[in-house]
């Protein structure tokens, strides 16, 4: 009961701010096709995931949630939680009063996260919304995790400024934001081979088990082309975080990236 009240709080936020949103854009926001591509191949996502990493992916999500409760946050927000994997992982490790928000755009995805935490004894609160307007109050989280999410929100997407600012007003002063993405390796001979398998295996496997083709080939084009991690401190920087290396997975194909949020005196 209490997290149906606070999921209807939640929307009813979100409405008010999307809706003021809305009314002060004076453009036409350009068509970004990322929310059809996860309503058609979120039923085999996670499998895919699983396959192309060779199951690596939990580890590297283990990795995060240790990263993120070693600050003892309170309250977590984890960012484009997709099928829930990351948010339940923090579920299941975080103390019982620590409250944790799973934020998506995507409904399909979220009724996967939503029926993998049933058996959970604190589960998350799933919420559907945009990222760019989220139904929360100013430095409400102390921490943000996003896991292989950020760069839907910032590689050639019109609304990325939007998104990083969001990312910025909800954490507070001196939080964390964790991001768990795929990037390029430095090393020319890696990186030569890692786009050669993002090209030859993930676009094919993908295509094939979800039937969307033109899905895997964004998602192999944004891993590839992501920003340099110069280039993301940059942009953080703009929006008062200090970006840091905290580990690379696979040769660099994954990072962990933690960005503070400093304190503005």
């Amino acid at each position: 009961m209490k997290q149906n009240i606070r999921e209807l709080v939640y929307f009813c936020n979100s409405l008010i701010r999307r809706t003021t949103v809305l009314m002060n854009e004076k453009t036409t926001r350009k068509t970004y096709p990322l929310q059809e591509y996860y309503t058609r191949i979120h039923r085999s996502y996670d499998l895919v995931n699983t396959l192309f990493t060779f199951g690596l992916d939990k580890q590297w999500r283990r990795h995060t949630v240790r990263e993120c409760l070693a600050q003892s946050p309170h309250k977590i927000l984890d960012l484009c939680c997709g099928t829930g994997d990351l948010a339940i992982n923090l579920s299941r490790n975080a103390p019982p009063d620590t409250e944790i928000v799973g934020y998506d755009l995507n409904g399909e995805m979220l009724g996967i996260a939503r029926q993998k935490s049933e058996h959970l004894r604190v589960s998350p609160v799933f919420i559907q919304g945009d990222a760019g307007s989220m139904p929360f109050s100013n430095h409400q989280f102390d921490c943000i995790t996003i896991g292989f999410g950020f760069r839907n929100l910032t590689w050639e997407n019109p609304e990325r400024d939007r998104h990083v600012s969001e990312i910025s007003r909800v954490l507070k002063p001196g939080g964390s934001l964790l991001i768990l993405e795929s990037s390029k390796p430095v090393n020319k001979l890696i990186g030569l081979l890692y786009s050669l398998y993002l090209k030859y295996v993930l676009v094919p496997l993908g295509g094939m088990l979800s039937g969307d083709w033109n899905a895997y080939r964004y998602l192999a084009g944004s891993a590839s082309g992501f920003y340099s991690f110069e280039q993301l401190s940059d942009l953080l920087a703009q929006y008062g975080f200090e970006l840091k290396l905290n580990r690379k997975f696979l040769f660099g194909s994954a990072n962990l990236l933690i960005a503070c949020k400093l304190v503005r005196e």
